[in-house]
């Protein structure tokens, strides 16, 4: 796993799911529980995606992207950073 990676799930784990954002909603694309979920288990995994997995992240990280406006202003910092560990763990392969 890239230590780029490693710092940004750090972060990410210290981070307290922001307070802003309404569990079980949807934002945008994404389901903000969820998204949080499936990204973040995808990148344990960096290194040792199948194809499948990749393709799944990369649909997921591209509706992330168009979904961070949608997130409370305070709470985008966190799916910020979520973004970067999927892009992070996309290029990990």
């Amino acid at each position: 796993m890239p230590h780029a990676l490693k710092v940004e799930m750090r972060l990410h784990m210290a981070d307290p799911f922001p307070a802003s954002v309404e569990k079980g909603l949807e934002y945008g694309q994404v389901d903000a529980v969820m998204i949080d979920a499936d990204i973040y288990g995808w990148a344990t995994r960096a290194g040792s995606l199948s194809t499948a997995d990749l393709s799944r992240l990369g649909q997921a990280a591209d509706e992330l992207q168009r979904s961070l406006s949608a997130f409370p202003p305070a709470a985008q910092p966190y799916y910020e950073r979520l973004l970067r560990i999927a892009r992070l763990t996309l290029a990990a392969g």
